[in-house]
């Protein structure tokens, strides 16, 4: 029973079907993606996926019902009314939230025989309290699960590299920008003088190193 009142029955069924066989590793045919905040995703190959910020939209909101829940008296009839509109309000965003998810991960998988993306830890992520609700908002560890059985489920490979690699810090010059800050969206590499997006430079760097890992262990 959700805090709404819904119920909800889980049935787990055994079937005899085989995943189908992965397709060929092909890098014409892999794209590397960048799970950031201010853009959900940003891929090699130039497309964009923008973040729906649905938690920080309703933020306001959510304030507003949350300060009626606490000045109503506990065990009151008016307190579980308000209660309840709060717990209306949170079902809507998460509903929100994993219908884009379902999306997103629905495209990537259709569109693409091989994903390249970074080993993230969210639970490690969501320790810096600056970032927290931005990256709750994106929920990287739901989006990861979703991927993952949906790639299963299409033939669809996964390559990792791993959480510290310097996808985005690393010119095409292979020079490390070990300056660079979180805020800044882009860099001037001060060995080749050229300009990198920093989202667009991890994808494609993610891509990159994914390749010479598969190559390394082949």
């Amino acid at each position: 029973k959700t805090p709404t009142g819904k119920y909800y029955v889980s049935v787990l069924v055994e079937v005899n079907e085989e995943l189908p066989v992965l397709k060929p590793i092909d890098e014409n045919k892999a794209v590397g993606v960048d799970i950031g905040i201010k853009t959900f995703a940003v891929l090699s190959n130039g497309d964009e996926i923008q973040n729906p910020r649905n938690l920080k939209k309703s933020l306001k909101k959510l304030k507003k019902l949350q300060r009626k829940v606490s000045k109503k008296v506990k065990g009151s009839n008016n307190r579980k009314k308000a209660v309840k509109k709060l717990a209306i309000l949170h079902e809507k965003v998460s509903n929100k939230r994993n219908d884009f998810l379902h999306k997103v991960t629905a495209k990537l998988v259709s569109e693409h025989d091989t994903l390249c993306l970074e080993t993230l830890k969210a639970s490690n992520m969501i320790k810096n309290h600056k970032l927290a609700q931005a990256l709750s908002d994106i929920s990287i560890g739901r989006f990861n699960v979703i991927l993952e059985y949906k790639a299963k489920l299409n033939g669809v490979n996964i390559l990792r590299i791993g959480q510290f690699t310097p996808s985005s810090r690393m010119c095409t010059c292979g020079v490390v920008n070990k300056e660079l800050k979180l805020s800044d969206r882009k860099w001037v590499c001060q060995s080749c003088g050229k300009i990198h997006s920093r989202d667009k430079l991890a994808s494609n760097n993610i891509k990159r190193f994914a390749f010479i890992n598969l190559k390394n262990t082949a």
